[in-house]
């Protein structure tokens, strides 16, 4: 059976980085298997046949990356030599550095992930990217930005980042978040064949956890809609993009910001969730309208409804973000001097208006089709059969009694 040693192979120039490569040793024959990998003679362990950590914290981070993909290297070349001895077919040293030459270079955790936010960019799922380059953020600083092989990561790994997502004081439903995120990546790092699945999230928590209550009664709503607050002020549209979640059917911010003029047909207003394509309908009410408006004027030779996004020059993600972020800052404001105990926010709507519906008797199929919550095994069963105007006399009872003096 043949053998492997990796070896160093310094530069003939002064202070220059060496080669590092494996020796491939098969019936007496030898033959050499280079790498990409270079190193200082000082970083060169004779006696181990193996990589010495020395150096700056910088230089250490780079050759413990360099040792993740010697050790991916080495393992590609030992299965190599595995199917070889299996097959009990003949083969050569030189047939195992041919192979080795043709296999794919190691991929980095990092670099897969990337690539993975770039795949999402380019069918359009900007959200899912998002999703994957938070998570990508967070663990990069955990790791103080050194990046690791895919085959490296193990069970310790994501047990010392949940322990340090708890230790920054991140809420455990968000720490859950990153670890599916970067298990999803994880497993498709194995589908595509650059690791084996070692279930290394098996000790981590990726559920979710029971959270406080973030609805806020109807009295609560109504207080918000009629607080006397400055005439254009930030503040008062926060509140009213508020109001307009609520009014309609406790819709994402993401989807608000999207909804173009001619999303509103025959007084319908129909649009696509971006989380999940499913397509929603809803009855144009006049309220609704009376918010629309108000900015009508900001809106002016814009194809979209509201003025959340009002440049199209490929930013229109970062302009719906940032126009999230203060909406949010101004609903915290709003939420204190309507004499709310929790933090207000976009988020608040889309639970308020699922909360209100259930206390006016509507059906949790009802409110779970107002919401678009297609994905909802329990409530699956039950979609073809409810008719639309169902959610539509439910959601017009309801701005009735937020309108109600």
């Amino acid at each position: 059976m043949a053998s492997i040693k990796l070896k160093f192979r310094p530069s003939t120039v002064p202070d220059k980085e060496g080669t590092l490569y494996f020796q491939v040793l098969h019936r007496r024959s030898v033959r050499l298997a280079y790498t990409d990998y270079h190193i200082k003679p000082d970083e060169w362990d004779e006696k181990a046949s193996f990589i010495r950590i020395t150096g700056t914290p910088e230089r250490q981070a780079e050759l413990r990356l360099a040792i993740s993909k010697i050790l991916w290297d080495s393992k590609q070349l030992t299965t190599l030599i595995t199917e070889k001895e299996q097959a009990l077919a003949e083969y050569t040293a030189d047939d195992i550095v041919s192979a080795f030459k043709l296999l794919p270079p190691c991929r980095t955790w990092f670099d897969f992930i990337h690539s993975m936010i770039a795949q999402k960019m380019r069918i359009g799922r900007n959200g899912t990217a998002k999703t994957y380059r938070d998570a990508l953020a967070s663990f990069s600083l955990f790791r103080d930005g050194e990046d690791i092989t895919i085959d490296a990561l193990d069970t310790e790994t994501m047990n010392l980042y949940e322990a340090w997502l708890k230790g920054r004081g991140v809420k455990r439903n968000s720490s859950s978040c990153y670890l599916r995120t970067l298990r999803t990546l994880y497993r498709k790092a194995v589908e595509a064949g650059l690791t084996t699945d070692k279930n290394i999230f098996r000790h981590v928590f990726t559920g979710f956890a029971k959270t406080t209550k973030r609805a806020i009664p109807l009295d609560y709503i109504r207080t918000i809609k009629q607080l006397q607050l400055p005439e254009g002020s930030p503040q008062s549209f926060a509140r009213d993009m508020f109001i307009l979640c609520i009014y309609l059917q406790g819709i994402s911010f993401v989807d608000m910001a999207y909804l173009k003029k001619n999303d509103i047909k025959n007084g319908k207003l129909q649009y696509s969730r971006k989380k999940t394509g499913q397509v929603l309908n809803i009855s144009w009410e006049p309220a609704m309208q009376d918010i629309v408006d108000t900015y009508a004027h900001l809106t002016i030779g814009s194809p979209y409804l509201l003025p959340i996004i009002t440049v199209q020059d490929g930013t229109e993600r970062i302009q719906y973000e940032r126009m999230e972020h203060k909406v949010n800052y101004h609903l915290k404001k709003i939420g204190t001097m309507a004499g709310l105990q929790m933090p207000l926010t976009t988020y608040t709507g889309r639970h308020s208006w699922a909360s209100t519906m259930r206390d006016m008797g509507v059906s949790l199929s009802v409110i779970s089709k107002g919401l678009g919550h297609e994905s909802l095994k329990t409530t699956q069963i039950y979609l073809s059969s409810i008719d639309t105007e169902g959610v539509a006399k439910a959601n017009r009872k309801m701005i009735g009694k937020i309108l109600r003096p």
